[in-house]
């Protein structure tokens, strides 16, 4: 998450359901600590240079979660198959080029496909939502993990259509007038 110096990205290695605030290290927007003991994730690269590239952005979820993932490794976008992932998404959700884990060129993969989007599939890997919030942020994560489980689903049962450029763009506008409390 992001904070008035840097932001805060989970330690390499340990049980998220150990965690305390304290092994939570911050770092500076180009990756180096600021605060803290633990070792961070080796995606900090991957963070700092989307915090560098989106003022927007104030929180990044970054998963391996099974439909998602296996989204991913098919190196191609998830196309907008429901009216609910246009809404969400806007549209197709992009995948990244491939690169190591951990690497500086990974960042720069994951920044240049997730652009001004909300999603992107990281190729062979995982993937990665962001949000003005953590909430939302791993809230797109989630709904990104049930669009593909829909999408691998629909696939077995004889091929999803999906919806055109248009026809999401018409339901990512029309949501926004109408979905929601005021």
């Amino acid at each position: 998450m992001r904070t008035p110096d840097g932001f805060i990205i989970t330690p390499s290695g340990m049980d998220y359901s150990v965690l305390t605030p304290e092994d939570l290290p911050e770092l500076t927007l180009d990756a180096q600590i600021l605060e803290g003991t633990r070792t961070p994730s080796v995606e900090k690269n991957m963070h700092a240079a989307i915090y560098r590239a989106r003022a927007d952005v104030c929180a990044a979820v970054h998963t391996h979660s099974i439909y998602a993932t296996a989204a991913a490794s098919l190196r191609r976008a998830l196309p907008p198959i429901t009216d609910g992932q246009a809404v969400t998404f806007g549209g197709a959700v992009p995948v990244s080029l491939y690169a190591p884990i951990g690497t500086k060129e990974l960042a720069a993969n994951v920044t240049a496909a997730l652009s001004g989007g909300s999603a992107v599939l990281i190729a062979n890997h995982g993937v990665l939502c962001v949000g003005s919030t953590l909430a939302e942020a791993a809230s797109r994560c989630e709904m990104l993990e049930i669009y593909a489980k829909i999408f691998f689903t629909a696939q077995l049962a004889g091929g999803a259509v999906a919806l055109t450029e248009e026809e999401a763009r018409t339901e990512a506008a029309y949501a926004a007038r109408i979905y929601g409390q005021r």
